[in-house]
């Protein structure tokens, strides 16, 4: 029988993004400023001259609000599973270094050991242009006269 700790599925706590009092903080002020202009735009309409674009602005800011906590929400998770992905590619990599990724070496040797970033472009990767004459480039791009242009 094997025990919980030889299950390779197994999951372990990882390490997620702490939610920082400032992002609250800024956050809260967005949202109450976001509430502040709806009420602005909620009196705006209720006045004489008020129309229903104020209306449709007093409706639209509190959700302009929401999309702040949503969006806050939405980073949160994505930097939890890039520390997930990293934890993970450590695990695989048996590196306790995160500093250094893995890179693979070319097979062209463009990347040593040292990880140096590549000199060259393989001219089989970039696309071939059509090389064309001085001559034929100026007669494809000749201007042309249209009908009832006067000379």
């Amino acid at each position: 029988m094997s025990s919980a700790n030889d299950d390779p599925t197994e999951l372990r706590p990882v390490k997620k993004v702490r939610v920082k009092a400032w992002h609250i903080v800024f956050l809260a002020v967005l949202v109450v400023c976001t509430w502040a202009l709806a009420w602005w735009q909620w009196t705006r309409f209720q006045s004489g001259s008020g129309t229903f674009q104020n209306l449709g602005y007093a409706f639209q800011w509190p959700f302009f609000g929401l999309f702040f906590v949503f969006a806050y929400r939405k980073i949160l998770a994505y930097e939890s599973e890039k520390l997930a992905f990293e934890a993970e590619q450590q695990k695989d990599n048996g590196s306790g270094d995160s500093a250094t990724p893995q890179v693979p070496p070319t097979s062209r040797g463009a990347q040593g050991a040292t990880g140096a970033s590549p000199q060259f472009i393989d001219e089989s990767f970039l696309p071939q242009r059509e090389q064309l004459s001085v001559e034929e480039f100026n007669r494809l791009n000749q201007p042309r006269r249209r009908k009832g242009d006067s000379q």
